[in-house]
């Protein structure tokens, strides 16, 4: 357009500089996009970081010499602070969700935290320590309710021994002394490992897994893996990673049913409907290692081994 009337013929240079401008701003929301809108796989552990690229991105443009771009980045800028309330208004959970990453644990939420609010600087400082004791809490209630399922499920004291004959041990101090009691001692003048799951999984290096081409980290698969090195964590990471960071799933749903109940074709039953929208994503999932095929005999065996090590792991407490 040019003086209200619309011009004909091929892009100007302005036309042109216009369009490089904006894909400035289009390659920051794509790529966000693209994570953040995935339904296929669990994404809530990566939308803060997400949230926080697309911040620094954005004021790094408000702050640019070209007059245009830094206008329309100001007008964007301020839509997506008026959309989240404020960069610390954020759900911490989605903080949270970050820090069960096993690649990234706190080191990537203060590394956001430094460059949303400077180094060191108090609202850093401010965040960390909030998003710290909000760990805690939550690990303080996982682990009692963990607790209380466990003292549920285990059958009584009297039914544990019934049909036993073994021999206690005298205890009475008849001049000698038993190691296991001098142990005993030991550990309750010293008092326990202060330390629980929390700060053994955070002191713990990050992962740094080694992956093939085109094949992404299973984070899901890791935290099964470690479920009994950190089981009060593993069920807050099952909590964590069931949260939905977009709509687009449901949407994509309804999308799918009405591409399907067409007026042509509105009498199917509604068992025929989930067939057929079942095969439709049977058909376009997405087989990132095809070679690796899991047979019903490595299943058994899977199922086996994990509950075998569970069984070593409640009988280990037991003992204690």
């Amino acid at each position: 357009m040019e003086n209200g009337v619309k011009r004909c013929g091929p892009p100007s240079m302005r036309d042109w500089s216009a369009v490089d401008k904006l894909k400035k701003f289009l390659i920051i929301f794509y790529n966000s996009t693209l994570v953040v809108s995935a339904s296929s796989k669990v994404n809530s552990y990566q939308c803060y970081g997400e949230i926080v690229t697309i911040e620094r991105n954005l004021t790094a443009l408000v702050n640019s010499f070209d007059p245009e771009l830094k206008v329309k980045a100001s007008e964007m800028l301020q839509k997506f602070h008026k959309y989240w309330d404020g960069i610390k208004s954020v759900n911490k959970m989605l903080i949270i969700a970050t820090v069960f990453d096993p690649r990234k644990k706190m080191q990537f939420a203060k590394l956001c935290f430094e460059k949303l609010y400077e180094k060191d600087s108090l609202e850093s400082n401010a965040m960390l320590e909030s998003v710290g004791d909000l760990l805690r809490y939550r690990g303080s209630v996982a682990e009692a309710s963990q607790s209380n399922h466990a003292s549920s499920s285990q059958p009584p004291p009297e039914s544990q021994d019934q049909g036993t004959d073994r021999m206690e041990l005298v205890v009475e101090d008849f001049g000698y002394e038993r190691m296991d009691c001098v142990y005993k001692e030991l550990v309750a003048e010293k008092g326990e490992d202060t330390r629980d799951e929390l700060d053994v999984y955070l002191k713990e290096a990050v992962e740094t897994p080694k992956l093939l081409l085109g094949v992404e980290f299973d984070i899901l698969s890791w935290w099964k893996v470690h479920k009994m090195k950190y089981p009060v964590l593993a069920e807050m990471a099952r909590d964590l990673f069931a949260m939905q960071v977009s709509s687009v799933a449901s949407e994509s749903a309804f999308s799918t049913s009405g591409r399907i109940l067409e007026p042509y074709r509105s009498c199917l039953t509604h068992y025929m409907i989930e067939v057929l929208m079942c095969t439709e994503q049977w058909m376009h999932a997405d087989i990132k290692v095809s070679e690796q095929v899991t047979t019903n005999e490595q299943m058994l065996a899977d199922v086996e081994m994990l509950d075998r090590l569970q069984k070593e792991f409640q009988a280990q407490r037991l003992d204690d």
